[in-house]
């Protein structure tokens, strides 16, 4: 199994309405944060990307492209993430 596989199937761990932090993927899969978020960035559809926040609730992903961002606030909206 990839790196990239072990980082997604964490991630499909994270049940909805619960958000966890690259750090706390990458301590469990036993990668780098960076490894995570470019795992992220090319994720499978049914990888539930919008889960990753970074340690401090901040969405990373605001920086490099406003219509995920506003997709991961919605996303996180629907599951009742304030």
């Amino acid at each position: 199994m990839t790196d990239f596989e072990r980082v997604y199937d964490a991630v499909r761990a994270v049940p909805p309405g619960e958000t966890r932090a690259y750090g706390d993927i990458a301590r469990e899969v036993g990668v780098t944060p960076r490894t995570v978020g470019f795992a992220l960035s090319a994720c499978p559809d049914d990888c539930p990307w919008h889960r990753i926040v970074g340690a401090d609730g901040y969405l990373r992903i605001r920086k490099r492209s406003p219509v995920h961002y506003a997709e991961q606030v919605a996303r996180l909206s629907e599951e009742g993430v304030a």
